[in-house]
């Protein structure tokens, strides 16, 4: 049965932010707490992407530091090439340092990753979608998702959580799972088209959207009222829902409290447009 948005969903809450040279990376404190576990969320203005944006032709040179400053190799930087899929891949030796220069080497048709090998660590990019994280301490094994409004309703989260299961046996009471910064549901503005898929693909989709515009406000011939023309979708509730629907605990499911769209430290495509930049998530456990 589909967990509904109530109170005992999980609570938002700020990341820790540390200053590093021109920037400032971001930490779930929950995360930084896992022995032997390093990950940071970049802000602007580095920009990751080596393909658009400002100063992209630093995003290398940037990723490179960012491995060496959280102890991890960045010859062994491993990322996906994000296509808007629910596809999850373990990663293999054979795929170690797949995109670490960028997304024309990335893993193929992947928006997943979930991996067990030490001093391998994982990159996905964001400039509004939500970035999940899922990790299972004891076992020394994680995962992360590019989770789309598109992956959102085809259920990237879970495709994650049971690729987790399948590869590394993990039981989902024992994951850790971060929702990085991203849209927020004041901000995140889909129409009909987009709910309608939502409402075909998700048990209790209503509950994750609200109206934003009206296309009228008078009565048609039959007597109802015009649908909106324009929803508000909350992802973070969706997923977090998910997540919960695939075994995670509530209180362990922690949601970045900021958006993309109204927080200037992020890059945002609905905000700034497409050539704008990406922000990373960087995540892996240390060989040490």
């Amino acid at each position: 049965m589909t967990i509904k948005l109530d109170p005992n969903l999980p609570k938002l809450a700020p990341l820790e932010s540390e200053l590093f040279e021109d920037t400032a990376l971001l930490s779930f404190p929950a995360l930084r707490e896992i022995p032997g576990f390093a990950h940071a969320v970049t802000t602007r203005p580095w920009n990751m992407a080596p393909h658009r944006g400002p100063q992209a032709d630093l995003a290398v040179e940037r990723r490179r530091r960012i491995c060496a400053h959280l102890g991890l190799p960045f010859d062994r930087l491993t990322a996906p090439d994000q296509i808007h899929s629910p596809h999850v891949l373990r990663i293999l030796p054979s795929d170690i340092g797949a995109g670490r220069e960028g997304r024309l080497h990335a893993i193929r048709y992947v928006d997943g990753l979930v991996c067990d090998l030490p001093g391998v660590p994982v990159m996905q990019f964001s400039a509004d979608c939500p970035i999940v994280i899922v990790v299972d301490p004891a076992r020394r094994v994680f995962g992360t998702a590019h989770a789309s409004w598109r992956g959102t309703v085809t259920h990237i989260v879970a495709e994650l959580v049971m690729a987790m299961q399948h590869e590394f046996d993990v039981n989902p009471v024992h994951l850790i799972a971060g929702i990085c910064p991203c849209a927020g549901p004041d901000d995140y503005e889909v129409g009909e088209d987009v709910r309608r898929i939502a409402l075909s693909r998700i048990e209790g989709a209503e509950h994750f959207f609200r109206p934003r515009s009206m296309s009228g406000t008078s009565a048609t011939a039959s007597g109802s009222v015009p649908s909106p023309a324009k929803w508000l979708f909350d992802m973070r509730a969706a997923i977090s829902s998910q997540l919960i629907d695939s075994g995670v605990q509530a209180h362990r499911i922690h949601i970045a409290d900021h958006s993309t769209m109204t927080d200037e430290r992020f890059y945002s495509h609905r905000r700034d447009g497409a050539e704008t930049g990406r922000i990373a998530l960087i995540a892996g456990f240390r060989s040490t």
